[in-house]
């Protein structure tokens, strides 16, 4: 038969067991909880950029059209004056 005052000491030994477990299971439970905030903040940013990045690069293509207008007009310029200069 087991010593009564060994259950005693068992028991004290699961209780302080327990209490250690109850702390870490609320430590990872807080843990989980600022882990899943960070995802929601990355997840933000990540949208953000993609948002940003379209815009960026519909203004890089307007950009490029202009600037194709823009030497389309030049050339022409170019070849009026070459043509004027000419005798044309």
């Amino acid at each position: 038969m087991t010593n009564p005052q060994d259950m005693e000491s068992r028991l004290s030994r699961v209780e302080v067991d327990l209490a250690d477990l109850k702390q870490i299971v609320a430590e990872t439970s807080r843990n989980v909880s600022e882990l899943r905030s960070s995802i929601a903040t990355l997840a933000d940013i990540v949208a953000s950029h993609e948002v940003l990045h379209e815009e960026s690069r519909q203004r890089f293509e307007q950009f490029v059209e202009r600037s194709d207008r823009d030497r389309a007009l030049m050339l022409q310029l170019i070849q009026a004056i070459a043509q004027g200069r000419n005798g044309g």
